[in-house]
């Protein structure tokens, strides 16, 4: 079979190639062996293959395969699992995803609904959990609907879009932030209503303060870093929260030591890649949600561009490209 493996760390484009690999062996007990149809590629894996993750790890001589997400149908069942050959299935954490045969652990394999598409099936995780994951953490922040505001920076990108969708729906007043003038209609052609603000204008700032209308910012979601969410923090009201969910800008986070004592502001941050350690009844909660957003709304699964498992290195190319609209997939039908 073919798998997506990386020899050495190292721009993500330059080092990833297609191989041909063993097959896995028969699935055992409480396991299920899928042959993987499609799978996203997204930036926290490439993270991965550029070595920032561990920084100065040594990468075995065979190679390390990449992927945790994917969706496909059921080969063989190990003992202990109810899922018949031939079944759609989705799943997350799973090693090796971006191969075209995958044993996984049958507590991280979703069973398919007909009404969700291969494609948002391919998606089911990873960003519709996190999206669960940030709105527990606005919730537990003391933020309340009809009286803080919520600012969302890298507001176009699929975590954000499934997240303004969850706010919205739950009464919360919403600000998106994104790094271009386009993003700002791009965004709005799927939430008319939505304020959103561009960095590439000056004083963005001012304009994300007017747009809450005199509401105080009680939580900022960033997954970017840097100056953005440095800029971000310095608009949260009293007691506010900077929640961090990612690196992109791969910049530190600087906040005036004031903001802390004067405003009693709290930074905290989230991870998908801590999902699995929940307890078993919140993790059914969250794929219950995140299949009622796949068969719901299915606009909030836009799909960029679909590659041939051979070309990873373009994927990877592209998911590292500005601009998009939608999560890049990797075939092998």
């Amino acid at each position: 079979m073919r798998a997506a493996v990386y020899f050495k760390h190292g721009k993500p484009e330059d080092v990833l190639q297609a191989v041909e690999v063993e097959d896995p062996k028969r699935p055992e007990h409480n396991e299920v062996l899928i042959r993987v149809l499609l799978r996203p590629v997204h930036h926290g894996d490439l993270l991965g293959v550029s070595g920032r993750y561990q920084s100065g790890a040594v990468v075995p001589k065979e190679g390390v395969r990449v992927g945790f997400e994917g969706y496909g149908i059921v080969e063989e069942a190990g003992d202990g699992v109810d899922l018949k050959p031939g079944t759609r299935v989705a799943f997350f954490p799973g090693k090796g995803a971006w191969s075209e045969k995958a044993i996984v652990s049958a507590e991280y394999v979703t069973e398919i609904p007909d009404d969700v598409s291969d494609e948002a099936a391919a998606q089911l995780h990873v960003n519709p959990l996190t999206a669960a994951l940030l709105l527990r953490a606005v919730e537990t922040s003391g933020a309340k609907p009809g009286r803080d505001v919520l600012v969302l920076t890298a507001a176009g990108s699929a975590v954000a879009r499934l997240l303004i969708g969850l706010l919205l729906d739950r009464g919360f007043d919403v600000v998106g932030v994104v790094r271009r003038e386009a993003g700002v209609n791009e965004l709005n052609v799927v939430f008319p209503d939505l304020p959103v603000v561009s960095t590439d204008k000056p004083g963005w700032q001012e304009n994300v303060i007017s747009a809450a209308d005199g509401h105080p910012i009680g939580v900022v979601l960033d997954p970017v870093g840097g100056e953005t969410a440095s800029a971000a923090a310095g608009l949260l009201a009293q007691g506010g929260s900077l929640v961090s969910y990612g690196d992109l800008s791969g910049q530190p986070i600087s906040v005036s030591a004031l903001y802390f004592s004067t405003r009693d502001i709290r930074i905290s941050g989230v991870t998908v890649g801590r999902w699995a350690s929940l307890p078993v009844k919140i993790r059914k909660a969250d794929l219950k949600l995140a299949i009622e957003l796949a068969a719901g709304k299915p606009e909030l699964f836009p799909v960029e561009k679909t590659f041939d498992l051979a070309d990873v290195g373009k994927a990877a190319a592209l998911v590292e490209m500005p601009g998009k609209t939608g999560t890049v997939l990797l075939s092998s039908y």
